[in-house]
């Protein structure tokens, strides 16, 4: 490949003002790396958000004669990034008055990985990582991973109506265990062509199931994207590209990735099942708790809402300490 080329990649890696980008070669993807720096021209001027550049971004890159050694000791051809393309998304925190901070840009979806056993199957914690997912417009995969633990009919006792559940809301569900690779080949077709990130309590399974979805991958994947206001540490984050196309995203040591703030997120409007009874209540500000004429608890109380996923939502919401409607009858 000839020097002083202008081609489009993705960054894959970010650390101390460089930035890997893995640069399509003859229409193929993953064909070079180049380790680059951005433009001077887009780090001026007030941002929305506090990098002009991060992991995830799809740019525009001029490639350098030169060459450098990047964060792994490799020797790279270097590159200069022109241009960030649009982002279709952004994971990231939102400090009120201040520039956002994101974490991963154009994140396709999350995949949630639940243990069935070892730990237990917790629906509470399922429903914090899919709001996560629905308030970034993301679109949610669940795992019910570590099948291999449990026989035919307990997983159809206790397991299949829970995923029954979540897949009459509009979520894929599927049933996995590297163990056995059951569910391996569904999972890794449906992380063909996108930027995943999986999400889970330490203990599920993450990196069992990305090293069955690519071997020989090694991955630092942490507790990452718990919905909460724990501590939170700047930590590198890499895309690891997948053979079939796409990346897997790697989150080592990030215990919190938090919610935008509370007054930017419409939490009723994050749980699907929610959607045809909203507007429908009495008083316009109702939180759809104790509120008279509610018409999402109505419906809970009729059936048409389960229990278990309306208790998330008034978990989460005290959870977030939201302020209690105020109305009159």
């Amino acid at each position: 490949m000839a020097n002083e080329q202008i081609v489009r990649g993705w960054v894959v890696r970010a650390s101390g003002g460089w930035y890997e980008v893995d640069a399509a070669l003859d229409g193929k993807p993953h064909g070079l790396r180049l380790n680059c720096q951005a433009r001077g021209i887009l780090k001026k001027g007030r941002r929305e958000v506090s990098q002009p550049v991060v992991v995830g971004d799809e740019v525009e890159v001029r490639t350098l004669a030169t060459h450098g050694v990047n964060a792994r000791g490799e020797r790279v051809q270097e590159g200069s990034i022109l241009r960030v393309l649009p982002r279709r998304s952004e994971l990231g925190r939102a400090r009120y008055g201040k520039t956002r901070q994101i974490t991963v840009a154009n994140l396709d979806q999350v995949i949630i990985i639940m243990a069935v056993r070892e730990p237990d199957l917790n629906t509470h914690r399922l429903d914090r990582f899919l709001v996560l997912a629905e308030a970034n417009d993301l679109d949610a995969v669940i795992c019910f991973n570590k099948i291999d633990l449990i026989n035919k009919s307990t997983f159809k006792r206790e397991i299949a109506p829970i995923q029954k559940l979540y897949a009459s809301l509009g979520y894929q569900c599927l049933a996995t265990s590297d163990e056995t690779e059951q569910g391996i080949d569904a999972l890794r077709a449906l992380m063909t062509g996108k930027i995943s990130a999986f999400a889970g309590s330490s203990g599920v399974g993450k990196s069992s199931l990305a090293c069955a979805v690519q071997p020989g991958l090694h991955l630092w994947i942490g507790d990452v994207m718990e919905i909460g206001k724990g501590r939170h540490t700047t930590t590198e984050v890499t895309l690891h590209p997948l053979d079939g196309g796409g990346y897997l995203v790697d989150t080592p040591g990030i215990k919190t990735v938090m919610l935008l703030e509370e007054h930017e997120v419409n939490l009723a409007e994050c749980f699907p099942e929610f959607h045809p009874y909203l507007g429908q209540c009495r008083f316009n500000n109702c939180i759809h708790h104790e509120e008279p004429g509610c018409a999402v608890r109505e419906a809970m109380q009729a059936g048409k809402i389960t229990e278990s996923r309306y208790q998330s939502y008034l978990r989460i919401r005290d959870e977030f300490k939201l302020r209690p409607a105020r109305y009159s009858p």
